[in-house]
């Protein structure tokens, strides 16, 4: 083989490395011509961080969807019979669960109504400058710029969701999921300040008609009345604990006694309930879920071509709050205290 043959087969695969090395400074989508659409999931990552101002988020449970929209069997009937004139459980299925041998026991006019909504996308974008990029890395115990940064737009992302969980009205803002105040319509109160034997009364209502309410979430100012009606009451008492160098005094209010069911409703402060409280029913006595997100992409980074000399990413996901127990569910309103 002669020199100008090796010179033209090296000039070639030099050719070649080039072409393979371009980017087209351009934000256009075209996964089709090169991988730009390449997100990294950040479950994992979500899972560590946790932060103490998404409580809903933390605790719903998440499925994986698929195609356009998540598609639920919602709840709009009682699973008890309450057949008896002289019982008290709420409407029921009217329906009688015994049968005679040889016959074949009832049917019950318990319904399901096929819900769906549109998956949502939400996210916040991240741009860092590629000097800054440059100069953050290799510092002794930090992360560079683009990492550190990458978990903050992470919680923001979190505190998104939490409000839309909540408070989202995709009748107002389409491009949001509805939440909670919006999804639940069967039961519902106004409170001017929570107190005891109130939250007692609507435990009381929705255990009625099958429902044991395991989660209390209220804004700050509805969580301080509440435990200063307590206090009144002689219910908990601000002890002072001593120790070598000085006093704790009081305690924070994180159970409250269910006076119906005997069991305890975890209580969770939200800055996002603008309204009374959120008394929500998590699950089935089966186990079933009354309520979850579903995912249509989970918490990701997507890197993003960048015309600048500047690395950008999307923290993003998809996803949708789905109802399914809505008759055991109780929002409490009343305007911003």
């Amino acid at each position: 083989m002669t020199n100008s043959i090796v010179d033209e087969a090296l000039q070639a695969i030099k050719a070649d490395i080039l072409k393979s090395a371009e980017t087209i400074a351009s934000y256009t989508f075209s996964p089709t011509a090169r991988s730009v659409f390449s997100p990294e999931n950040l479950d994992e990552k979500i899972k560590v961080l946790a932060p103490t101002d998404t409580p809903l988020r933390n605790r719903l449970p998440r499925d994986k969807g698929f195609g356009q929209a998540a598609n639920w069997k919602l709840l709009t009937s009682k699973l008890h019979s309450k057949i008896h004139a002289s019982t008290t459980g709420g409407t029921g299925t009217a329906t009688t669960g015994f049968f005679a041998d040889a016959g074949a026991p009832s049917e019950t006019t318990q319904t399901y109504s096929v819900t769906n909504a549109p998956y949502k996308l939400l996210g916040r974008k991240l741009e860092v400058g590629g000097l800054a990029l440059a100069a953050s890395k290799g510092r002794a115990g930090e992360p560079d710029m683009q990492t550190d940064r990458e978990k903050i737009k992470m919680l923001e992302l979190m505190m998104v969701e939490e409000e839309a969980i909540i408070a989202g009205d995709a009748a107002i803002t389409t491009t949001e999921f509805s939440g909670f105040y919006k999804q639940i319509t069967t039961y519902s109160g106004t409170v001017s300040f929570l107190t005891a034997s109130g939250i007692g009364a609507n435990c009381q209502q929705l255990y009625v008609e099958g429902g044991d309410p395991t989660l209390l979430v209220t804004n700050a100012r509805q969580l301080q009345a509440l435990a200063d009606d307590l206090e009144k009451n002689n219910a908990i008492m601000r002890n002072v604990i001593s120790s070598p160098t000085g006093v704790v005094g009081g305690y924070a209010l994180y159970k409250l006694v269910n006076p119906i069911s005997q069991a305890l409703i975890d209580v969770k402060p939200s800055r996002y309930v603008g309204y009374g409280a959120l008394l929500l029913t998590e699950k089935s006595a089966a186990g079933e879920t009354w309520m979850a997100m579903e995912d249509l992409i989970p918490v990701s980074r997507v890197d993003v071509p960048s015309s600048n000399f500047s690395y950008i990413s999307f923290v993003l996901e998809a996803t949708v709050l789905k109802l399914i127990g809505e008759p055991y569910q109780m929002k409490l309103t009343v305007g911003q205290v």
